[in-house]
């Protein structure tokens, strides 16, 4: 029997209720034709009708990465299924496929106002006690020294002392009689007097006079400095802080005087400094705590900001990124490298994914994969044609395991070097077990047989695997260097440092629902080689977990061997005749290799349903990374803004699933600006009379007004920066 007679047979067994046998009957003729559309639109009907959520939604995935022109069926049981399985994410990127076939579709517009009404009652019920609440950045960064800080510490008191004449002295104890002690007194008074009009330079003399008669004393000497502070002289302001005895500096002491030493760029002695202000900070001055990240920002970043029209700066609500010059549309604002990569289990490229080298994505795509069935079919000399230039992607396996693969034999050395050796499959059985668990998607049989879940990440977890295995290579190589085995406190602290770029920010404690493979995890790290284990908290897996989470972004390396192939075949002049007719066997694309990756600048990109810039796959270093472009001129000072989410959803939707997703509500000028409902007025929150709708903006409908009053305020409060057709767009509702 032909294929053509199994798929009739097939389509009978569909139309007619007959779901299991049909669904049996696609899935072999798919094993023959994998990228039939059609049948794959079937198979998940099937499955959703058989209750089978997951593959329903595997197969709809699928068949959206093909792109189809219709199957918009296939489509809803998709956004059904991920609905009942509660993620709404993909339920919306169902639905929105099926609204690109037929943008007018009734049922997806009922379905998608019900996934809203679902979505929003769902976060409603588990933050509504929280939705306003203010986000505190600093209460998630700690102030722990790095390894070497001490070192660094006295390394910047030698520079005060020989570069800005910083003094270390103390004063004898005069004896005072009433007169003296009256003339320091109608000093101060008088300096005082000056602060209070704003007369730094006299106030400064005043004090001056004071310390004269009485050098000790340090309520003078604070004034003084900020009487000298306030004339912008850097050096004698904080001369006058250092001679305050440690014992007898104020909070505001310490706090100034961490100030003076960021603007020295002694930012290891500054953040000594806002360390003790923050130490002695009652109720809720936050300011010492952002100092102190500032500074901390300043020494992770500034080198990798060097090049880049951009800072990194550190706010109220976290790490952030700053223009430093005016960046035209289009232009590239920066590029980055992942630090860690891995897998991408939630994405819809999954299934049609080519294998790409384990250690920097770079694609090994082969001919047979890019033409498919087309490479055996076209004229023996064309194939030839295609092996002539095609570029060598045979892979290169790792000598121990033969499993992982890499692009050359130097990703295969620095991958054994950093990470491998320590997660090898070959290393255990527990090794063996968690690339088994990562190739089946995070599943692996129970004791019946039957594929059960173990991992519910959308992100491999070899990528947590990968984190803790190059912590431990480099705390063991920084051992060896100094002539121990065993890493010291302050070893394991330099290993870790690279990941600290990254927050950790989570509502729940995922370790608790992960204990299968948490076990796993500590298998494998309790022995690392050399007697050196890896201990592996409660605390250590949540927040390694969350860093994964909250930083990953999916990126494919956009040179590709078929981008080789057609650069040798652009060359080759002696060709030209069989390149001209191999020009029909040429698809627009090849597949990608998507992964994802941990990257430290890309990770500082905060989130805005008015973003300003675009990222994309790029070329960094040769290698596979991302480019960061200005979507629209970005002036001096600006913040860069990405998005975490379709902007295109109302706000509402918006909100609730940025809530759900990174667990923080958005206040963007685009959300302070639109509505939720025709009932409230945007503006002023009154609502409308029983029955009743206020009118909305004409242009977005995004927006509703009690009165003329209330729009004409929202317009020059920033409504009109925001009511544009590429901002007001909506597939539904």
């Amino acid at each position: 029997m032909d294929s053509n007679d199994e798929a009739q047979i097939a389509y009978q067994k569909f139309t007619s209720g007959d779901y299991e046998c049909a669904e049996s009957l696609y899935a072999e003729l798919l094993e023959k034709d994998n990228q039939n559309t059609e049948y794959l639109a079937h198979k998940a009907e099937c499955n959703f009708k058989l209750s089978k959520f997951q593959t329903c939604l595997d197969d709809v995935k699928f068949l959206m990465s093909l792109n189809p022109a219709d199957h918009v069926d296939a489509f809803i049981s998709g956004g059904r299924a991920a609905t009942k399985l509660e993620k709404y994410e993909d339920a919306y990127h169902c639905y929105k496929a099926g609204l690109k076939i037929v943008p007018k579709h009734k049922e997806i517009i009922e379905d998608l106002r019900e996934l809203q009404k679902i979505i929003i009652k769902d976060v409603e019920t588990k933050a509504a006690a929280y939705e306003e609440r203010d986000y505190n950045a600093v209460d998630f960064c700690t102030q722990d020294p790095y390894p070497g800080d001490v070192d660094l510490f006295k390394l910047e008191v030698e520079i005060l002392e020989k570069k800005y004449k910083i003094k270390t002295e103390t004063f004898p104890q005069k004896p005072f009689d009433n007169l003296v002690q009256q003339q320091v007194a109608n000093a101060t008074l008088a300096g005082h007097n000056c602060m209070q009009a704003a007369k730094w330079k006299e106030a400064q003399k005043c004090f001056t006079m004071a310390l004269q008669q009485d050098p000790n004393n340090y309520v003078v000497r604070r004034l003084r400095a900020d009487a000298s502070n306030n004339l912008d002289e850097i050096t004698a302001t904080f001369q006058d802080l250092w001679l305050i005895p440690k014992m007898k500096r104020t909070q505001d002491t310490w706090k100034l005087g961490g100030k003076m030493l960021m603007r020295f760029d002694l930012l290891v002695l500054a953040e000594f400094w806002f360390r003790k202000a923050t130490q002695m900070t009652t109720g809720k001055d936050d300011e010492p705590k952002i100092l102190f990240q500032k500074c901390r920002v300043i020494r992770l970043y500034g080198p990798l900001t060097t090049d880049c029209p951009i800072k990194v700066d550190f706010t109220e609500y976290g790490r952030a990124i700053y223009a430093t010059e005016d960046i035209p549309e289009g232009e590239t604002v920066f590029e980055d490298s992942p630090i860690v990569l891995g897998k991408v289990f939630d994405t819809v490229h999954y299934k049609t994914t080519i294998q790409s080298c384990d250690h920097c994505a770079q694609s090994l795509l082969s001919p047979q994969e890019y033409f498919m069935e087309t490479f055996s079919t076209m004229e023996s000399d064309l194939r030839d044609l295609v092996l002539k230039y095609w570029p060598n992607t045979k892979p290169i396996y790792c000598k121990n395991c033969k499993f992982v693969k890499y692009c050359s034999n130097d990703c295969r050395t620095q991958s054994w070097n950093t990470y491998h050796k320590i997660i090898c499959p070959a290393r255990s059985s527990a090794t063996a077990r968690l690339f088994k668990l990562s190739e089946n998607l995070g599943k692996e049989p129970d004791e019946t047989g039957t594929m059960v879940e173990v991992w519910d990440g959308h992100f491999s977890p070899l990528i947590l695997a990968r984190v803790w295995a190059t912590i431990v290579t480099t705390a063991k190589s920084l051992a060896r260097e100094s002539g121990d085995i065993i890493p010291t406190k302050d070893q394991w602290a330099m290993a870790k440092s690279p990941y600290r770029k990254f927050i950790a920010y989570g509502n729940i404690s995922v370790e608790k629902d992960q204990k299968e493979i948490k076990a796993l995890f500590r298998e494998i790290f309790s022995d690392c080689g050399d007697g050196v284990s890896y201990e592996i908290t409660d605390a250590e897996y949540n927040g390694r977990y969350y860093q994964a989470v909250c930083n990953l972004q999916v990126f494919s390396s956009p040179w590709t061997p078929y981008h080789k192939f057609l650069e040798e075949l652009g060359r080759a002049e002696e060709d030209e005749d069989r390149t001209l007719r191999l020009l029909k066997y040429l698809k627009e694309k090849p597949p990608a290799s998507n992964v994802c990756g941990m990257f430290p600048l890309h990770a500082c990109l905060n989130h805005s349903c008015l973003n300003n810039v675009e990222v994309s796959d790029g070329m960094v270093h040769g290698k596979g990374g991302v480019t960061v472009r200005a979507k629209r001129t970005i002036q001096k000072g600006e913040e860069i803004f990405t998005t975490y989410i379709d902007t295109a959803m109302p706000r509402k939707l918006r909100r609730a699933w940025l809530y759900k997703s990174f667990n923080f509500w958005c206040r963007c000028p685009r959300c302070q600006v639109e509505g939720d409902d025709a009932d409230v007025c945007t503006k002023c929150g009154k609502k409308a009379p029983e029955g009743k709708k206020f009118p909305g903006c004409g242009k977005c409908m995004k927006a509703w007004y009690c009165s003329v009053a209330c729009q004409k305020i929202a317009w020059k409060l920033g409504h009109k920066l925001v009511c544009s057709t590429e901002h007001s767009k909506t597939s539904y509702g």
